[in-house]
């Protein structure tokens, strides 16, 4: 499943709303602590292992929520089976998809948790407390709380039923937002002062090397970087890079703009949307650093011959 809020959103609803199933939690990423709250009682994700192996090849159903991609499912891709498989996502496929029996897929959908809320709202049981305050997690954290252009006025209806389902949007705040930990802070530190920028194109980035997962743990945790890169006046696209111990990048894009983010990710193997993409690349991170905003730079160029 994808691990941001929306991905263990949609996941830990669907947990939620059937308690008297053996459900199993896999991630393939490590998970981030910021969505504990989200757990139901006495599940724990269970991590690429023997354990989570078996608990995916014992499955009756293999769901995989908030992504379509076989890369995106880690170790785990290769236990798949299609004709076990059920996928729910809204990112546009690639010519990586999983294979499934099921897929439900709607790139004009806000976030999964939209498709999930569909789905759950066909069984014969109502949308309790806990699977609402995992849906709403989706919605505002693929949203960015409400604020980006995938918010629409259904969004906002679904946001609706789901508060009357029992959410309450203040008491959320401090578990999703109020979080951060010293570390994340000396992560943030070292990615403001490591900000760079081409004014004449409108492109911010930053790039977090080895040395800062060294010094402060893993960078996987921390995706609200991005977003002060993006609030920068005159950015139209903003790019972190993040060296990994593995002789990897990770790159997550965001565009401000018209810009296409998801068409220059997908040219180095990644995926996402319109607005915000993200890939992993393997080098050395000032080659990554180079190529990735090589191809921002055409994206802007493009976008602009066509206004």
């Amino acid at each position: 499943m994808g691990g941001d809020g929306d991905g263990w959103g949609s996941a830990c609803a669907i947990a939620n709303h059937f308690p008297e199933k053996d459900v199993k939690l896999l991630a393939g990423t490590p998970f981030a602590d910021s969505f504990r709250f989200l757990l139901p009682s006495g599940i724990e994700p269970l991590p690429p292992d023997e354990t989570g192996f078996a608990a995916l090849r014992s499955a009756d159903l293999q769901l995989a929520v908030d992504t379509s991609e076989r890369n995106r499912l880690g170790e785990f891709a290769a236990l798949y089976e299609m004709e076990r498989t059920v996928v729910i996502d809204h990112h546009a496929v690639s010519n990586n998809e999983i294979g499934a029996a099921v897929a439900l897929v709607d790139p004009k959908a806000a976030a999964t948790a939209e498709l999930v809320y569909d789905v759950l709202t066909c069984t014969d049981r109502p949308i309790g407390p806990a699977t609402a305050l995992a849906l709403y997690v989706g919605l505002v954290t693929d949203t960015g709380s409400f604020r980006y252009s995938n918010t629409s006025a259904h969004v906002h209806r679904l946001a609706a039923v789901l508060i009357e389902a029992g959410v309450d949007p203040e008491a959320l705040y401090g578990p999703l937002f109020a979080n951060t930990t010293p570390h994340e802070l000396g992560v943030l530190s070292s990615a403001l002062d490591a900000i760079r920028r081409d004014e004449k194109v409108g492109i911010t980035w930053a790039v977090l090397d080895r040395s800062v997962h060294r010094r402060f743990g893993a960078l996987d945790e921390y995706e609200g970087i991005i977003d002060h890169l993006r609030n920068l006046a005159g950015t139209e696209i903003a790019v972190l890079f993040r060296e990994l111990e593995d002789g990897k990048v990770k790159v997550s894009l965001r565009s401000s703009g018209p810009a296409d983010v998801a068409t220059v990710a997908r040219t180095f193997g990644g995926g996402g949307h319109v607005k915000a993409a993200g890939a992993t690349i393997s080098g050395d991170v000032g080659e990554a650093t180079e190529r990735v905003l090589a191809e921002c730079r055409s994206e802007l160029v493009k976008v602009r011959s066509r206004s």
